[in-house]
């Protein structure tokens, strides 16, 4: 199983639409949903993170169901072409 910021950007690059943290809390529970750091904040930290370096951006602003701010982000070219050094599923 890779790391949690790892996945998170597995999981971004190999989606074929933006992605929020709302989106990658629902489908990666299953996998992480039992550590400690699978929270919201976390993930928002993570993809910060992640944009950071160049391997996502942000794509849309909105707001979900509860009132909270969601950033869409999607793989930068970078991010595709690192794709290839993460392990595959």
């Amino acid at each position: 199983m890779l790391p949690f910021k790892m996945r998170i950007y597995q999981y971004i690059a190999e989606a074929e639409k933006a992605v929020n943290a709302d989106d990658i809390l629902m489908d990666l529970k299953a996998e992480y949903g039992t550590e400690r750091q699978f929270n919201r904040k976390r993930v928002e930290h993570y993809l910060d993170a992640i944009a950071a370096v160049g391997m996502i951006k942000e794509t849309n602003l909105g707001f979900n169901e509860g009132g909270e701010l969601t950033i869409d982000y999607e793989p930068t070219q970078l991010g595709l072409e690192r794709l290839k050094y993460i392990p595959k599923k």
